[in-house]
This record gives C-alpha cells, structure tokens and sequence, in this order.
C-alpha cells in the first residue's frame, strides 16, 4: 500500500472509514467511578476522532474495581 493510499476512505460492510486509520482498543481505566464510560471517555475519543482517525476500537470497562 502506498502513503497516499492511508488516506483513501475504505469500505468495511455498509461502514465507510473516511480514511485507512485506525486506532485499536487500548485500556486505560478512565472510566473511574462507577466502571461506566463518562464524560472523561468522551472528550478522549472526540480528541482523536479530530485528529483524523478513521475508525476508534473503544476500551473495554471493568466490571469489578482491582486494585
């Protein structure tokens, strides 16, 4: 694949990536307290939505606080 290919869209199923960026699941455990996603979950996946990722695979969420 070329550079310039990186920023072509990409047709997955009926989804259309506008670019071939993608950002895997990461886990960060920023969904503290109450293990749910929150206002600090969103504002970290609109940032690198804006930054011009593709497509975002979200972390996953504890069900149970470990220390």
């Amino acid at each position: 694949m070329s550079a310039s290919q990186l920023f072509e869209p990409l047709q997955i199923g009926s989804l259309t990536a506008k670019n071939r960026i993608f950002m895997s699941a990461l886990t960060r455990n920023k969904s503290v307290p109450g293990n749910v996603p929150n206002a600090l979950n969103l504002e970290y996946y609109k940032q690198r939505a804006k930054g011009g990722c593709g497509l975002i695979v979200t972390e996953g969420v504890l069900i149970v606080q470990q220390g």
